[in-house]
Order: C-alpha cells, then structure tokens, then sequence
C-alpha cells in the first residue's frame, strides 16, 4: 500500500475521531446530566444506560490521542502501546455487554415485571453491571499477559492486544452482538403480536426498539464483524491493519448515537434537554415548537415503573 494512501487514511480516521469526540461527549454528558437533574428519568434502566454513556466517554477521550499518533506518523511497540490504552480496553469491553444487558433489561421488564418492580435499583444494577465487568477485566488481563515488543501500526484495541488476545476479543464481540440483535429481533416479534391487544405504549416501545437495531447493526455489530472478517478472509500485514483500522468509523458512531437516537424517539427527553439548556435563547425559542411533544413517551412508562424505588 503506498504511502499517499496510507497518509490520507490517516487524515480521514483522525479527522473522524475528532468529530466524533465533538458530538459523542455533548451527548453522553448530556445523557448523564439528564438522568442526574430529571428525577423522573432515573429509573433502573437508565442507570444502566449511564453505564453505558461512561464508557462511552473514555472510548471516545482515548480515541483523541490515537488521532494524534496517527497524524504524525508515529508507531509504538506493543508493550507501550497496550498499558497505554489497557483502560480504553477495558471500557470499549464493557459498553459492548452493557448494550446485550440494556437489551436483557428490556427483556426482565417485559417477561418477569414483578421482579423488575421489587428488586432495589442498586442490587439491580450491580446484577446487569456484573458480567461486563468480568468480561472486561477477563480480556485485559490476558493481553498483558500475551503482551510482546511487536511494533505496531496503529495503537487501537485490535491491534495492540496481541493476535491471539485479538482474534478472542472480535470473535466474542462478534457472538455477543449477534446474541444481542437476536433478542431484540425476539422482543420486536413479541410487541408486534402484542401490540395488537396490548395498549399504545408498547407499541411505541416496539417502533423504538427497531430503531435501535438498525443502529445497532449500522454501529458496534458492524465494526466488530468486519474487524474478524477481514482476518476470517485471510487478509495480513499493512492491508489488514488499513481495513480493521478504517473501522474506527462504526466504533465512534456507537459510542456517539445513543443520546441523539433518544432525543429523536422520546419528547420526554427532547423537553428535558430543552428545559436544561433554555438559558440559551436560541434552544429557549424551541419550547413553542410542535416537534416537542411528538413521537413516543415510552421513557415515562418505564419510569413509572421504578417511581416506588426512587
């Protein structure tokens, strides 16, 4: 591959990060604001949801110096780059069972309400937040161990964990994930036979969660399945690292849209962020606006159901 190529990859993927980093951290810091102002929209699943939105704030903070070594041109070995990034690792680890354990959240307040109702916020919580924290700390651990003094392309998760550590990473991303999207394709089944008798909320619920794969497909199920095909298809060397690398693009998507798919599809968070940044004239005049109260409410369903445990 020749250098002029690599050189204006290198320009695209720093310039993507930097965007990314923009948009994700507005939103993510948003999200938890949000949660930590409203009363109404703590509730268990969005505690998880905050999960999600730190680690997705310290994906995208360590993408900011990989931008950085990628402009100028600089590689590490693998024994700097990896402890360099370990915790970067660790969160981009856990936001990808996070979303399978946002996705059995739904699953729990769906098939076994009673128990969603009773059991404490934080028992619940640390119950959902368990297994990505095992997983994580699981994945970490291993890449020091198998660590070397390989010098490295690029310093990103798939190619500062060695081979081996790397080759489990992608290929368990890649079962967790498809695991993920068919319990959602189950939940979207369930609602749509459901929705027919049941009342309006679960339907909106069901238009929101089709939302949500098709962003998900589109996002981290997409990064991490064309990260282990492009090995699975036998691509090596500078090749290999330009493909898995340009796959930065989806990872950053993740870790930016989940705030801006929840101001899309729920007015209840549309107003709150509204209410929050009204000292701005420019969002203050949003507040006559119709689109305000349009689409679901599905977040205050959910809230309702947690509003004894507050």
């Amino acid at each position: 591959m020749s250098s002029t190529v690599a050189m204006i990859n290198q320009i695209c993927i720093s310039t993507e990060i930097v965007v990314f980093n923009v948009l994700g951290l507005f939103g993510n810091i948003n999200f938890l604001c949000l949660t930590y102002i409203k009363p109404a929209l703590r509730s268990k699943s969005y505690y998880i949801q905050c999960a999600l939105s730190v680690s997705h704030i310290f994906c995208l903070l360590f993408e900011l110096p990989n931008a950085v070594l990628l402009f100028t041109g600089i590689q590490l070995r693998r024994n700097i780059c990896f402890p360099a990034i370990s915790l970067y690792i660790f969160f981009i680890c856990a936001q990808a069972v996070i979303m399978l354990m946002l996705v059995v959240d739904l699953f729990i307040i769906v098939f076994f309400t009673t128990f969603y109702r009773r059991i404490e916020n934080t028992t619940y919580t640390a119950m959902m937040l368990f297994i990505p924290f095992v997983y994580s700390a699981f994945t970490v651990a291993w890449g020091f161990v198998k660590m070397d003094d390989e010098l490295v392309i690029f310093c990103n998760p798939p190619i500062s964990l060695h081979p081996v550590v790397s080759r489990w990473w992608s290929m368990s991303n890649v079962a967790l994930n498809s695991i993920t999207l068919c319990l959602f394709l189950f939940l979207i089944i369930t609602f749509h036979f459901r929705g027919k008798k049941q009342k309006s909320d679960t339907r909106k619920l069901m238009k929101r969660l089709k939302v949500s794969v098709v962003v998900f497909v589109f996002s981290w199920y997409m990064c991490t399945l064309g990260v282990d095909l492009f090995v699975a298809i036998g691509m090596t060397g500078s090749v290999l690292v330009f493909f898995q690398s340009n796959m930065v693009f989806f990872a950053l998507l993740c870790y930016t849209q989940p705030f801006y798919v929840m101001l899309w599809r729920s007015s209840e968070y549309r107003i709150a962020f509204v209410e929050m940044w009204s000292f701005l004239g420019c969002v203050k005049s949003m507040k006559s606006k119709g689109w305000l109260e349009k689409t679901s409410k599905v977040t205050t369903a959910v809230s309702v159901m947690d509003s004894s445990k507050q």
